[in-house]
């Protein structure tokens, strides 16, 4: 009988260790453990030296170029970084676009340039902090202080409005530097 009462005894301590066990291990509350949803400033992916092609049908529409590319797939949001962007025109035209950041903005259709802003196009050059292009008409809007250069000739001045090829355009106080005469400014 004594081998059976060493079991007995050591069952009796065991049992309220295994009731706190399931006591505490089967709760409700463990079973309903929600997990965090992941923060929203976190993008759906990044990408490193990046060249993007888009087409509209079979016609090259622009390339963009990025040393660094986050993207955000619900907003339709992407942020480049070190950016080159070459647009194809009906014509066959080109602008180029070069800036320090970029926000391509799918849903609205709309790319918003940052930090020495560079345009060029087939009618003179844009330099400016800040550009949005509005490509579901092409217009360019610099907001800011923009310097606009045709050849030697250069026009500074704020709240530029022109599209890709940098013609026609607009833009609120103006100075110029070089020689302008009435029969060759055509801008």
């Amino acid at each position: 009988m004594k081998p059976c009462s060493n079991i007995w005894r050591g069952s009796v301590k065991l049992l309220p260790l295994l009731s706190l066990l399931l006591l505490f291990a089967c709760g409700e509350g463990s079973l309903d453990s929600v997990t965090d949803q992941m923060k929203r400033g976190v993008p759906d992916e990044s990408s490193l030296n990046v060249s993007i092609s888009e087409y509209n049908g079979k016609k090259l529409s622009f390339v963009l170029k990025a040393g660094r590319i986050d993207r955000w797939n619900d907003k339709r949001i992407m942020h480049a970084y070190k950016v080159d962007i070459t647009s194809f025109d009906s014509e066959g035209g080109t602008s180029s676009l070069k800036a320090d950041s970029t926000i391509v903005d799918d849903a609205r259709n709309m790319v918003f340039a940052y930090g020495n802003v560079k345009l060029v196009g087939k009618e003179g050059i844009v330099s400016s902090q800040r550009l949005i292009w509005d490509r579901n008409t092409d217009a360019v809007t610099a907001p800011d202080a923009v310097t606009l250069t045709k050849g030697t000739n250069v026009l500074r001045g704020r709240n530029l409005r022109t599209t890709l090829s940098i013609y026609p355009t607009e833009m609120d106080d103006i100075s110029a530097e070089g020689f302008f005469e009435e029969s060759i400014f055509d801008w």
